[in-house]
């Protein structure tokens, strides 16, 4: 009986074994010496695997859970310096060097680990090179992302390493046009240790990411976005930083297997729809800078509505160069000229603290900046000359819907140009329903994003309702309450847009001639 359950218990062992990478293809005699020198280990959330200057003796591998690598600083805090995730092993290096472990590897979530004996690892390895190799191009593989990582601190933002990891979860299948989903496994506090920054400061980054388009935070998971985060790569470009296993360690260009940097791809893919979407942004971000200033000169939500109305600019400001320089010698020239132009005037004008006397001024030289925005994307739709350009700018019209109805909505509840701002309000709750209509209709086969489209109109229908004041009283709660639903809209039609970036070229059933700009 006790041979019978030791025999399974090999089994099971050289079972699991076998499918980690580290050990895949071996020979199943092979397995199984390495599985009688095997312990299988449940560690509980929290619990020591082993702690600095413990005597090294096993390898380590991660089969489920999570387990963060990590040493004490002088100051009595943590430092995280790597979180180990399944199929990953860890304390490999020790086995080599004569001495104890320098860190401390404890579970973050309970977690399955084998423990190899290091007399059986290295039996097996003098038997079978191929356990050697690999072991070595993991050692070589830990060295270049130690590397990489020290290249990061030293040359990027806090910002810019988050997003490479964000980027390294997601993987090296990441979709170029669509979106991507990745769940953050640890606290934010384990995951600040990891940037070696304090929680807050992590708040704050994947805010500024969120807010420059890149991402969509909803509590521990992460939408990519990953057409805009490509263009913010391809114009962020440093040849120094590199990928480990076409994996993104730090945000960078890759060079390809010919040797060239591979941008090309990636800027035609980007100027194919992307810069429709990028003139497209801008009309958005210019009624959101609106909408922002707007509630700082009522005082309301001042924190959130400075943050927004600082970081639009500064989007705004850095998309507009992008679009001059791509526009330079093509049809499309003159109306970005026109653009650039009346920037600086609306610049000056947000950068001042607000008062009720410029508000008026702002009524009048938002509209100049937001119709040149529109004809410049209507431009680049026309020049683009496919359906899928065409669903582009329609989905980025109800984009900018979203921000430009709050804006008309702050401006009639201050009394200014108040029939025209109602008559917009009307023209916007038509215009944003017939374009939803539009885009059903025309990826009637994608039942998930007709799904999209039905929340996206439920929003806007309490979005609609929200505005309605019919006590003055009540205007700063509900204009509180109008900000918040603009916002979520807003996340939820860039989604749409990013969708439609994503859609093969020969998406789309609109008519060729049919105008869907106007």
């Amino acid at each position: 009986m006790k041979d019978d359950l030791s025999s399974r218990i090999t089994r099971s062992f050289r079972k699991t074994l076998g499918e980690l990478a580290l050990f895949a293809g071996l020979a199943p005699a092979t397995l199984d010496e390495l599985a009688e020198g095997t312990c299988n280990v449940i560690y509980q959330k929290g619990q020591v695997i082993f702690r600095a200057g413990d005597a090294v003796s096993q390898l380590h591998v991660l089969v489920s859970g999570q387990v963060k690598l990590s040493l004490s600083c002088r100051r009595g805090n943590e430092r995280v310096l790597e979180l180990v995730t399944p199929g990953q092993a860890f304390g490999q290096a020790e086995l080599f060097v004569p001495g104890p472990y320098l860190i401390s590897a404890f579970a973050v979530k309970p977690a399955h680990v084998l423990a190899i004996r290091r007399d059986t690892l290295f039996r097996v390895m003098a038997s079978d090179s191929r356990i050697a190799r690999r072991i070595i191009e993991v050692l070589a593989r830990r060295q270049l992302e130690t590397e990489a990582d020290l290249i990061a601190q030293n040359s990027w933002s806090p910002g810019q390493r988050l997003l490479g990891y964000l980027l390294e979860l997601a993987g090296p299948h990441r979709d170029s046009a669509g979106e991507t989903t990745v769940t953050l496994e640890t606290s934010k506090k384990v995951l600040a240790s990891r940037f070696d920054m304090q929680p807050e400061t992590l708040s704050r980054n994947l805010r500024d990411l969120s807010e420059a388009g890149l991402i969509v935070v909803s509590r521990n998971r992460v939408l990519l976005r990953n057409a805009e985060i490509d263009r913010h790569l391809l114009t962020n470009p440093d040849p120094r930083l590199i990928d480990i296993d076409n994996v993104h360690r730090v945000c960078s260009a890759t060079e390809s297997r010919e040797g060239t940097w591979d941008q090309g791809r990636r800027r035609e893919s980007w100027a194919q729809c992307g810069w429709i979407n990028g003139a497209g942004r801008q009309r958005a971000l210019s009624q959101r800078m609106a909408k922002s200033w707007l509630m700082l000169e009522q005082g309301l939500l001042a924190r959130p509505s400075r943050q927004i109305l600082r970081q639009s600019v500064k989007l705004f400001e850095s998309r507009l160069k992008e679009l001059e320089a791509q526009t330079a010698g093509t049809e499309n020239q003159a109306t970005c000229v026109e653009l650039v132009r009346l920037w600086p005037r609306y610049r000056a004008l947000l950068e001042v603290p607000p008062n009720p006397g410029d508000a008026i001024k702002l009524f009048a030289i938002n509209d100049e900046v937001l119709d040149a925005a529109d004809q410049l994307a209507r431009g680049l739709a026309r020049t683009e000359g496919t359906h899928k350009g065409k669903l582009v700018n329609l989905a980025g019209r109800g984009r900018m819907l979203s921000q430009r109805a709050a804006k008309h909505f702050m401006f009639r509840q201050m009394g200014i140009q108040v029939a025209d701002c109602r008559s917009r309000l009307d023209e916007a709750h038509a215009e944003f329903s017939a374009a939803l209509v539009e885009l059903k209709a025309s990826t009637r086969d994608e039942p998930a994003f007709a799904a999209r489209l039905e929340s996206s109109f439920r929003v806007w229908t309490l979005f609609r309702s929200a505005m309605e004041v019919r006590d003055p009283a009540e205007f700063p709660q509900v204009a509180r309450k109008v900000f918040r639903i603009s916002e979520d809209l807003l996340n939820r039609t860039d989604a749409m847009v990013e969708h439609c970036v994503g859609l093969p070229d020969d998406k789309g059933h609109l008519p060729a001639q049919q105008d869907v700009t106007a």
